[in-house]
């Protein structure tokens, strides 16, 4: 009998570090992305030949994953738990790529390692990725800098431009509202940059994207 109680007496220890374990584990991190829907333009005169696309380059604390807000005391602060897929110069990189390759800006787009052979090289550096509140209201901010140069002999650069944006007024700073203001951002750079690079091929404009 007194085995029996000790053996049931176990198992509710047991059975209780269980529970305190699984109210200690610490969450699993919320995950967003650069999302939007791809949207057509027209370059009359496309690049001749391929472009690789390079991760873009990341000034701290924009080279990682965590969500970056900006306070009214314009300290940083880092989100633990809300994440983006892969840093923000990943994403942007990816769909820069998807981009140009559906708008025919060059021949084809392909990240780097792909068997392609390519004839220009396109990478950039982000300045500025995240939800500034010290503002009135809050806002999400980007600011890149997009470098495209051709690498066969001797290299030169075609394209260098700085682009910064400012969204509308968010009403609520949750990062899924966030995730969808950087989205919008980015969907503008794509257009601009795609713009920008037609009108070179079209000789309406300086390759430093004057």
């Amino acid at each position: 009998m007194n085995r029996r109680i000790a053996i049931f007496a176990a198992a509710l220890f047991v059975l209780a570090l269980s529970g305190c374990a699984s109210l200690t584990r610490p969450k699993a991190p919320d995950f967003y992305q650069i999302d939007y829907a791809f949207e057509p333009s027209d370059c009359s005169k496309p690049f001749p030949g391929a472009v690789r696309i390079w991760s873009f380059s990341a000034s701290a604390p924009y080279d990682r994953e965590q969500m970056v807000a900006v306070t009214p005391s314009r300290n940083v602060r880092y989100s633990s738990h809300h994440k983006w897929i892969s840093p923000p110069g990943d994403m942007l990189a990816d769909i820069l790529m998807r981009d140009l390759s559906l708008a025919h800006v060059f021949e084809d787009a392909v990240p780097v390692g792909s068997p392609v052979a390519a004839v220009y090289e396109m990478s950039g550096h982000v300045y500025r990725f995240a939800l500034e509140e010290n503002g009135s209201p809050p806002h999400a901010a980007l600011d890149v800098e997009i470098t495209m140069w051709r690498q066969t002999p001797p290299r030169s650069v075609l394209f260098r431009k700085h682009f910064h944006y400012r969204s509308a007024p968010l009403a609520k700073t949750d990062p899924l509202d966030f995730a969808d203001a950087m989205s919008g951002l980015a969907s503008r750079l794509s257009m601009d940059l795609r713009d920008s690079l037609c009108a070179i091929t079209s000789g309406s404009s300086r390759p430093d994207g004057g």
